[in-house]
């Protein structure tokens, strides 16, 4: 595989000092080992190589690998989900938290600014939080397969919209994309797709949204403003 590809792979990641799943794609696997979710959806995920989509170890081996390989892998935590920061643990009021509804629980997570956080300890009206993933340090191993190589350009965009779970319709043509949805896509929504497709598919120049209620069209490209005549 190469920069750009995009493939759909299966994978189970473990902690390899205790053999612990802590992601997987398989559901049959996840009944097996007795921990399955009823509202996790399994099935293959899409990767796009270089778009940071997976840990970077994984990606990297990517690489070296061919459509219909599973091959296992050894990463280290610089590979994985990076080292342990002190300077990524906080110490924040619990007025903080009062403020928000949220009963500080030690061993709980929470969401403060748009970062997920574990709480560590409750003490003298301070709460210390640590923002390192919770994997962090760790050393992890994944068994990794690739079942799909996805080429065609309309494919690759289907695989983007479900990757980001939009329900739409999809037409290409002369380079320009139309995505009409049921629903009104929010403007960051909108943003985001735009920016992934038209990086990650080169067959798209511009990108048109419709559909919802009221929602205006965006697209990457923007007219530059006329200039009046005197």
């Amino acid at each position: 595989m190469k920069e750009g590809d995009f493939v759909k792979v299966e994978y189970v990641g473990r902690v390899s000092d205790t053999n612990e799943i802590f992601d997987l794609t398989s559901e049959e696997v996840a009944k097996k080992e007795g921990i399955h979710n009823p509202n996790y959806r399994y099935g293959p995920v899409l990767v796009i190589i270089g778009a940071g989509m997976i840990i970077p170890g994984v990606e990297k081996k990517l690489k070296e690998m061919k459509l219909g390989e599973e091959k296992e892998f050894d990463f280290k935590p610089d590979e994985g989900f990076g080292n342990r920061d002190v300077k990524r643990i906080k110490i924040i009021s619990i007025a903080n938290f009062i403020r928000q509804k949220i009963n500080p629980v030690p061993g709980t997570f929470v969401e403060i600014n748009g970062r997920q956080a574990k709480i560590q300890s409750v003490s003298g009206g301070r709460v210390r939080i640590d923002f390192n993933h919770p994997l962090a340090g760790k050393n992890i191993r994944y068994k990794v397969k690739i079942v799909e190589v996805i080429g065609k350009p309309l494919e690759r965009v289907k695989a983007i919209t479900d990757y980001y779970r939009l329900e739409c319709e999809l037409k290409l043509e002369n380079r320009i994309l139309d995505i009409k949805t049921k629903e009104t896509v929010q403007e960051i929504v909108r943003k985001l797709l735009t920016d992934v497709i038209t990086k990650w598919v080169k067959e798209v120049k511009k990108i048109n949204f419709s559909g919802g209620k009221e929602q205006k069209t965006e697209s990457k490209t923007k007219e530059k403003p006329k200039k009046e005549s005197k």
